[in-house]
């Protein structure tokens, strides 16, 4: 009895330990945990100070953004409908061919609208710059996340959120 008293104690001492372990590795969740943009912010309000952006491009970047979230919203929000009728679809007893097949390609549909409305919001901004700032803007990180290589960590992300819930 009194052995599985000490294992147990040892095991929620070793679970604490390794739950600091794991918080002092990642302290910037700490501060914002229920919100990843806060870092992206940070980022492209760095970005924004490198490339010296003048009041009118900086009022210019901010009426796009505002545009392209409601965008996303109203194209996000189609997607999810997309995906909830297909687990309609799957959860009745009869299900179809035809029907699955229809909403998968609604639902790819609705994807490629979001990476459409992605990759025009990118042009429009980059358009506004000036030749210089394009050569900062190209050597920048945020030039390189557009891509294969946002989609990868989106994807890595998404993983490792299945594995951690």
């Amino acid at each position: 009895m009194k052995i599985k008293n000490i294992s147990v104690i040892s095991a929620v001492i070793i679970t604490l330990l390794l739950s600091s372990i794991s918080i002092a590795q990642h302290p910037e969740k700490r501060f914002a945990p229920n919100d990843p943009g806060m870092h992206k912010m940070h980022k492209m309000k760095k970005m924004q100070d490198k490339l010296n952006l003048t009041d009118i491009q900086k009022d210019k970047f901010q009426k796009m953004k505002f545009s392209f979230q409601k965008q996303m919203i109203d194209l996000k929000a189609n997607l999810q409908k997309s995906v909830l009728d297909l687990k309609v679809i799957r959860a009745s007893d009869n299900i179809k061919r035809g029907d699955v097949i229809d909403i998968v390609k609604k639902i790819n549909s609705n994807k490629n609208s979001i990476a459409l409305a992605t990759a025009n919001h990118r042009m429009d901004m980059y358009e506004i710059l000036t030749p210089e700032q394009r050569k900062i803007w190209k050597k920048s990180k945020m030039h390189k996340m557009a891509g294969k290589k946002m989609m990868k960590r989106n994807i890595k992300k998404k993983m490792k959120n299945r594995i951690h819930n």
